[in-house]
């Protein structure tokens, strides 16, 4: 059984590990397809292999995958892994990392906040978002009870898996049938707001 502090430490690595937007495709497709080489993992990505070793060697740093088996392929040993974790994080990890660390919870969601803006930014720079019709983005500010904040959370998860399952297929057809990747970037944000003063 895992100490307060070990499950932490493992809930800030995997946040930091899947915090590079290559890197968390990696894990994904580990995760779903796995196990999975490097070099097998630069054919499914499209990217260049040093690359990908590069990010799967940070991912096994983070304790994110093992290495489940090794063979020779031309000359060379293939090393094969999978994903320790199903998730990423889980709320009663969160909630202990933002009871005993709220600093650390903070800036964690703060860089994940960061990271869909600079997602955004540079699909705006290079002419990409609004100029066609593949995007959709949404904001729905709420007024919830206490129920309604777990619906939601649920229908949040429910909808988060049901994309992950879209991107695994999207994979094996990219595999399979050779078709054409596209990049894309894909968010889910919930979350509480103040209460407003009303001033009259």
């Amino acid at each position: 059984m895992a100490t307060k502090a070990q499950r932490r430490q493992a809930t800030q690595n995997r946040i930091k590990a899947l915090s590079h937007p290559l890197r968390a495709e990696a894990f994904r497709l580990i995760r779903d397809k796995g196990p999975l080489s490097p070099r097998g993992l630069s054919k499914e990505l499209e990217a260049d292999v040093r690359t990908v070793s590069y990010h799967v060697r940070k991912l096994r740093e983070f304790n994110c995958i093992e290495e489940v088996e090794s063979r020779p392929v031309r000359g060379a040993i293939e090393h094969f892994y999978r994903a320790t974790e199903e998730h990423m994080i889980d709320t009663e990890e969160w909630g202990e990392l933002a009871e005993d660390e709220p600093q650390m919870a903070q800036a964690l969601t703060d860089e994940f906040m960061q990271s869909i803006v600079d997602d955004y930014s540079a699909s705006r720079r290079a002419g990409v978002v609004a100029l066609d019709e593949d995007f959709w983005i949404v904001r729905t500010p709420l007024v919830l009870d206490s129920l309604g904040v777990i619906e939601v959370m649920d229908a949040s998860r429910s909808y988060e898996n049901e994309v992950l399952e879209i991107a695994a297929r999207s994979a094996q057809r990219r595999s399979a049938e050779g078709t054409a990747s596209v990049p894309t970037s894909h968010s889910v944000a919930f979350f509480k707001m103040p209460k407003r003063t009303t001033t009259r």
